[in-house]
């Protein structure tokens, strides 16, 4: 998928999330990313957990709340790694 894709996939999920600022948690995970250390396990659990205090609600746990926090913390660390990729122009 094209970066543009990608935040209007992840603007309707975190609009579905009742976060309408986009912005607010971008950056907070991209604050976040170099926080975690590399070999550590539980980095995507992380980025999870961030992202669930950021949106109303976060610490609703059935099911299909815990899928669009899983399926936004996908879609988020792949957007920021298309993005890094070609502000650096690494990966073609």
């Amino acid at each position: 998928m094209k970066i543009k894709e990608l935040e209007r996939h992840c603007r309707k999920v975190l609009i579905k999330l009742g976060q309408g600022d986009y912005g607010a948690v971008m950056s907070a995970v991209i604050k976040a990313i170099p926080m975690l250390e590399a070999n550590k396990v539980g980095r995507f659990k992380a980025i999870q957990d961030l992202i669930k205090t950021l949106v109303p609600d976060g610490s609703k746990n059935d099911g299909a709340h815990a899928a669009l926090i899983e399926r936004l913390s996908i879609i988020m660390t792949v957007l920021i790694a298309k993005k890094f990729q070609k502000i650096h122009g690494v990966g073609g």
